[in-house]
């Protein structure tokens, strides 16, 4: 249930700050929640071990994109918030 609290926190700061950065992140932080649904869903049966683990290391990927998409935005850009050019 930390993966909830987790993607919340990340979703206020992003309406907070507004800026694509945040929404990277709060996006990526979300792929916890992914993970704790392939984990449910393996635990209850309903999914093989193979494609948990790939999903799984999918998501992986998904999060680790979204941050460096982050950083490289915030560097390139200084932070400018949504809607302003």
């Amino acid at each position: 249930m930390f993966s909830i609290l987790i993607a919340l926190l990340s979703f206020v700061a992003f309406v907070r700050r507004r800026t694509i950065s945040y929404l990277l992140i709060a996006v990526a932080f979300s792929t916890f929640l992914g993970k704790t649904s392939l984990g449910l869903t393996y635990l209850m049966g309903r999914m093989n071990p193979e494609m948990h683990h790939s999903f799984e290391h999918s998501l992986d990927v998904v999060m680790m994109a979204l941050v460096l998409a982050a950083v490289y935005y915030a560097r390139s850009s200084e932070g400018r918030e949504l809607g302003s050019d």
